[in-house]
């Protein structure tokens, strides 16, 4: 169960001292953490799925299904906070609780301004700064930058969605200088469908710091049917 003070469940509105009730937590079907070491690359079906990235570690709660989408949709759509409180709580609690080693750092993934600019919301930047303020880990979401207003991937192929991500982020000579002070960092995102574009900006921070240690962190991962 995630703690708040609200009144009623999230996922079914029925009245709970929680954000999600226990019936809803129940039946949630989240990722064996364990079982693959707090590494899902080594998931058949996701490494199947993840097969044309280079980043070795992604770490996320679950298949992008209800009743998370639900929320990740309503928070990215509808600017429903909640959501993201209750997200962040369940992804520390069964994905960061058992981890032996914390990174030093989260990097959300960057819109271009534009993007940002008509939104005016970016729900990884939330997701990750209600994770780190659970952890206690920093933040800096100015790390990476998006310089390239790519059109959505949502309708595109695997092979439309790496051409369109070609040379669209960028580290900047002080956030270069900025990751030195590092060994290990993460990567975050709300969803990972592909991979592309995640895999664009690892390759954009790694080549600037190739023995940085870079996982990749979500909420949840759209897998192969």
């Amino acid at each position: 169960m995630i703690f708040t003070d609200i009144q009623n469940c999230l996922l079914c509105k029925q009245s709970s001292d929680t954000s999600i009730c226990q019936y809803c937590f129940d039946d949630l079907t989240l990722f064996d953490i364990d079982r693959y070491q707090h590494n899902l690359m080594l998931s058949p079906k996701v490494s199947f799925g993840l097969a044309k990235v280079e980043f070795p570690v992604v770490l996320a709660l679950a298949d992008y299904q209800w009743p998370l989408s639900k929320l990740l949709t309503g928070l990215k759509f509808s600017k429903q906070i909640p959501n993201a409180h209750a997200l962040a709580a369940l992804f520390v609690k069964h994905c960061l609780s058992s981890m032996p080693n914390l990174p030093q750092l989260i990097v959300p993934m960057p819109l271009h301004k534009n993007r940002y600019l008509y939104r005016k919301f970016n729900q990884s930047i939330v997701l990750a700064a209600q994770i780190c303020k659970l952890c206690q880990l920093k933040m800096d979401p100015s790390i990476i930058s998006r310089k390239k207003s790519t059109m959505a991937q949502t309708n595109l192929s695997a092979a439309q969605r790496r051409k369109n991500l070609r040379n669209a982020f960028v580290v900047d000579e002080k956030s270069q200088r900025r990751l030195q002070d590092y060994q290990h960092i993460v990567l975050f995102d709300d969803v990972i469908t592909t991979g592309s574009t995640m895999n664009c900006a690892y390759q954009s921070l790694r080549k600037h710091n190739p023995q940085l240690r870079i996982d990749i962190w979500s909420i949840c991962l759209t897998l192969v049917r």
